[in-house]
């Protein structure tokens, strides 16, 4: 098992948009921190602060990042 990179961290992330992109899959667009940078292809761990419900897995989930690095907002979609 390898050991997962740490990157950047940043404490709120505004959610710009959701919406319905097929049948059970909804794509979520939140702004880019300013300077922050990705390739194609990265995933990043996304935590929610004091949620009103959580699991046995906590309160953090991978998304693959499926927006472009040029373009002005993140989005992943589940």
């Amino acid at each position: 098992m390898g050991t997962a990179a740490t990157g950047p961290s940043y404490s709120s992330v505004k959610l710009r948009s959701r919406e319905e992109v097929a049948e059970g899959t909804m794509a979520f667009r939140f702004e880019k921190p300013a300077g922050w940078t990705f390739t194609a292809g990265q995933s990043m761990d996304m935590t929610l602060l004091d949620p009103a419900e959580t699991d046995s897995e906590g309160n953090t989930r991978a998304f693959s990042i499926a927006s472009a690095p040029q373009e002005d907002s993140l989005m992943v979609a589940t």
